[in-house]
């Protein structure tokens, strides 16, 4: 049995974690946790998710649940994150994070935790997701740079960072396809608001619309032809599926960074 503590139970995405972990015969959660001073500290966490109660109360105390873990599923806030990762690198616990919109600073900290502990790291832990980045990558690849390239991203109005961790990825998986630097290249058009892009760039536009949770757009628009990688998210489920099934995989490996290509086997596609 592989013990879980969630972080960020009570969000969106620990409400699925919650839901979906009851899928996973060889998985128990044993911690939930929020910030302090959360309206939901001592609630059940499956009775937050909707869900009958799983008899673990949430808790601001990350320390005292995650002594019990095999494996810290993080879903929280980026300033947090460092802590987090501290914390579980001085226990030897692994992590799954799939926290997104991490400052340089914040980023370093996942690495240097990563020289410990193994840390599954994704913007986006849907399978189709993961797809999308190998087949963007490929294709590419393939078209080469006479094919301009715009990613567009949607996500509801209440996601903070733009663009999406998704689309960064993305776009650093085209360059990557292309043999260029992806900070040479990377131009944001939040909103979609510029009339025409210079030669050469890979640009990500981001939008902001109602409830919708994640729809990924990749176009290679060349001479004759336009060529479309699209992935929609019908449920926040696909995300947690995936990252429950990481926190399987990640208990196994060596001290490293790995996403979820490793966790897929999808590195040769």
């Amino acid at each position: 049995m592989i013990n879980v503590v969630i972080a960020g139970a009570a969000g969106r995405m620990g409400h699925a974690l919650v839901r979906c972990l009851r899928q996973f015969k060889d998985l128990e959660l044993v911690g939930a946790t929020e910030q302090a001073a959360h309206a939901q500290l001592g609630q059940d966490a499956g009775t937050v998710a909707g869900v009958d109660p799983v008899g673990v109360l949430i808790t601001s105390n990350l320390a005292a649940v995650l002594e019990q873990a095999d494996v810290l599923i993080d879903f929280t806030y980026h300033s947090v994150v460092p802590g987090n990762m501290a914390l579980a690198a001085s226990l030897g616990r692994a992590v799954v994070l799939g926290t997104t919109g991490l400052t340089d600073e914040e980023a370093m900290s996942v690495h240097k935790a990563a020289d410990k502990i193994p840390v599954m790291w994704a913007p986006n832990m849907s399978l189709g997701v993961n797809l999308l980045f190998a087949m963007s990558q490929k294709a590419s690849q393939a078209l080469g740079s006479s094919y301009r390239v715009v990613i567009d991203e949607t996500h509801h109005i209440h996601k903070a960072d733009a663009p999406s961790g998704t689309a960064l990825r993305l776009g650093e998986r085209v360059a990557e396809g292309a043999g260029v630097a992806f900070d040479k290249v990377y131009l944001h058009d939040e909103g979609g608001r510029m009339e025409s892009y210079p030669e050469g760039r890979i640009v990500i536009r981001s939008h902001r619309e109602g409830e919708v949770l994640g729809d990924h757009t990749v176009a290679f628009d060349g001479i004759g032809e336009r060529i479309e990688l699209k992935h929609h998210i019908k449920s926040r489920d696909s995300l947690a599926l995936g990252a429950l099934h990481a926190a399987r995989w990640v208990c196994r490996q060596r001290p490293r960074c790995y996403d979820m290509q490793d966790v897929l086997g999808l590195r040769q596609l």
